[in-house]
């Protein structure tokens, strides 16, 4: 079992069912491997936090003195906004590996020990040092796609709104954005978190995690969510523009933690022209982060699909790409 940075802190209700969900979903999600990749791990992206602020560098060995630029994809990783693991991501980090991209696998500091602003600062100063990695790597700085699954995937569109939004980012005080993304895979996430709080009590969870996350005792009913200074600020399904860069999504239509959500955001990309394609299924069996487990036909299906279209987007030659059959929603369902 993989060890939690926390071990030896009591953890609350809601710590408990983020960290179980890491937990009993290791094995499955990081059931299969992929030949010939290189991992150097716990580079140090900030000098923030020597305990978080560390990501995973994960590439094809013979990537290394090729003499040709390659993508980079920087992953953030879920866990409820409070828990989480780069180490919980290896299968996914070495997915995209296997498919040309240099990975960042990423940790980075949650609440309640810093504010969901700083939180946010971390996903920013993570991509700025993108451009320190490429000094040493074939990377691409052109082509940098964001990905993150479920509350990381919400981190990854925040830092796209705040990216193509400069206003936005000045609002929430964060540091410059030297690169912006120019690609997006948005996994099994959450785009409206004012909706999700004030939605069904996940676990019996929800209060308590809204009130590590905005840093104030948040009452059962939601009453005064509206009492957090960047309330109007903090759901990126409602700070799409037409500047965003093309987007892949996946969501499971009956998640248990993020239902509706998926559907929703596809809109707002939709509404506001931005290229984008989609990729659900349905089920309770395949259900939040289904994705993550490759030895699943309906997980190898999406990330294949995720994957031709970052390769479209970004022209990217990628000798290990899978045919796929072109329809711009598809939804499969297994049960």
């Amino acid at each position: 079992m993989l060890t939690d940075k926390t071990e030896g802190t009591d953890m609350n209700k809601a710590e408990l069912v983020f960290k179980a969900i890491d937990v009993f979903g290791d094995l499955p999600q990081n059931a299969v491997h992929y030949p010939g990749i290189v991992r150097f791990p716990d580079i140090a992206y900030s000098d923030k936090n020597e305990k978080y602020n560390l990501g995973d560098l994960y590439f094809k060995r013979t990537h290394l003195h090729d003499g040709t630029l390659h993508p980079v994809l920087l992953y953030i990783h879920g866990g409820g906004f409070i828990k989480g693991d780069k180490d919980y991501r290896v299968t996914n980090s070495e997915f995209f590996a296997h498919h040309g991209y240099f990975v960042f696998n990423i940790d980075y500091r949650m609440p309640p020990d810093v504010s969901l602003t700083e939180n946010f600062s971390d996903i920013v100063r993570a991509i700025n040092y993108i451009g320190e990695l490429a000094k040493d790597y074939n990377i691409d700085v052109n082509k940098i796609v964001v990905s993150g699954d479920s509350s990381g995937a919400y981190q990854t569109a925040m830092l796209a709104a705040s990216a193509f939004d400069d206003e936005l980012r000045t609002t929430l005080g964060l540091p410059e954005i030297k690169y912006r993304p120019a690609a997006l895979a948005l996994m099994c996430g959450l785009y409206d978190l004012q909706q999700l709080l004030s939605g069904p009590r996940l676990f019996g969870v929800i209060p308590e995690t809204a009130s590590m996350i905005l840093g104030f005792k948040v009452k059962n009913d939601m009453s005064n969510l509206g009492d957090y200074e960047y309330i109007n600020f903090i759901s990126p399904v409602h700070l799409v523009n037409g500047n965003w860069c093309p987007t892949f999504m996946t969501w499971a239509e009956e998640d248990l933690i993020c239902a509706g959500q998926g559907p929703t955001m596809a809109k707002a990309l939709e509404d506001n022209g931005v290229r984008h394609d989609v990729f659900s299924v349905k089920g309770l069996i395949r259900n939040h982060c289904y994705h993550l487990m490759l030895n699943l036909p309906s997980a190898k299906e999406c990330m294949n699909r995720c994957i031709h279209f970052l390769n479209t987007v970004l022209d990217h030659d990628d000798a290990e790409e899978e045919p796929i059959t072109e329809n711009k929603e598809e939804k499969t369902e297994e049960k």
